[in-house]
């Protein structure tokens, strides 16, 4: 079975130009959980100042239902911290990703930080969330080249893998952040990196700029990926602090086309087709705009 983690009230609106009002976040959180989507990638513990998107941050985590996994975002220790202190309050949060780009060049332009002073950072978060009971995400980012810096070597990529691993993160995810992956790429780094470390569940996140989003996925999947990232309406992508001169437009892999497609093929989610397609409108709906779900307008192929 393949895990979808929905990732619309994260990754999918923290550049959105208008803050979300906590009650539409809540019906959407309810709507994607009503779905069956077995994990949600919730919110980000970062500053209200930088991005207000998040400023709600415990308030939408006290209303996830039911038994879904919850993933939450931090960047620095503070955020790991405050990650800590909402799970001491009672707050659910089963994992908390944090990223670190494969390019050093993006890294200083998302995270203001060269390589060095991010990983002595990222270890000391693994020790906050980890006394905390809470299992730390590492996202590798710009996982299949950037744009900033062009090339990024596998072996760089994997070496950060490892890394992470030798701090005692057994959750790592790779990631497509300005859409320049192709499947075969994929396909070879999944490969690797699931036989260099069996005991890590691997996340697969791919941003679609290039249209490839759905085939990058199904060869992750292929190549050993456990858990995949989408976006109801393919809304999201690229950090808002990156300079976005650098990139152009970008856009997660759309949930409802990519678990239909799984459906189709046999794949099993425990995802409802037609209830994702209710929380397809309702995020539509809640962002006063069509998005990009192909299968949103044309409808599932019958049975």
């Amino acid at each position: 079975m393949t895990r979808v983690c929905e990732a619309f009230l994260r990754d999918g609106i923290q550049g959105w130009p208008r803050v979300l009002p906590t009650a539409d976040k809540v019906r959407m959180l309810r709507a994607i959980a009503a779905a069956g989507v077995p994990e949600i990638d919730v919110t980000s513990f970062v500053s209200a100042h930088l991005v207000p998107q998040f400023g709600d941050a415990e308030e939408v985590l006290a209303a996830v239902p039911g038994d879904v996994l919850v993933r939450v975002l931090t960047v620095n220790v503070k955020g790991a911290q405050r990650v800590a202190a909402a799970g001491a309050a009672g707050l659910r949060i089963d994992r908390c990703g944090f990223p670190i780009s494969a390019s050093e060049a993006h890294n200083l332009a998302n995270l203001r930080r060269d390589h060095a002073t991010h990983k002595r950072a990222v270890a000391e978060m693994v020790d906050v969330l980890g006394a905390a009971g809470i299992a730390p995400l590492l996202g590798v980012a710009t996982a299949y080249g950037c744009p900033i810096q062009g090339r990024v070597e596998r072996d760089d990529v994997l070496a950060l893998a490892g890394w992470g691993h030798s701090l005692g993160v057994r959750t790592i995810m790779f990631g497509d952040t300005t859409g320049m992956a192709d499947p075969r790429a994929v396909g070879e780094l999944f490969t690797e990196a699931v036989r260099a470390f069996p005991d890590v569940e691997f996340v697969a996140h791919f941003h679609d700029n290039r249209g490839c989003g759905v085939a990058n996925t199904l060869a992750a999947i292929a190549a050993g990926a456990a858990t995949v990232d989408a976006s109801l309406g393919g809304v999201g992508g690229e950090p808002a602090a990156v300079d976005q001169g650098f990139v152009g437009e970008s856009g997660n892999v759309t949930t409802e086309d990519l678990v239909a497609v799984l459906d189709r093929m046999g794949i099993r989610t425990g995802v409802d087709l037609p209830a994702l397609l209710d929380a397809g409108t309702l995020a539509e709906e809640l962002l006063g705009r069509p998005l990009h779900s192909r299968v949103l307008r044309a409808g599932p192929v019958p049975a």
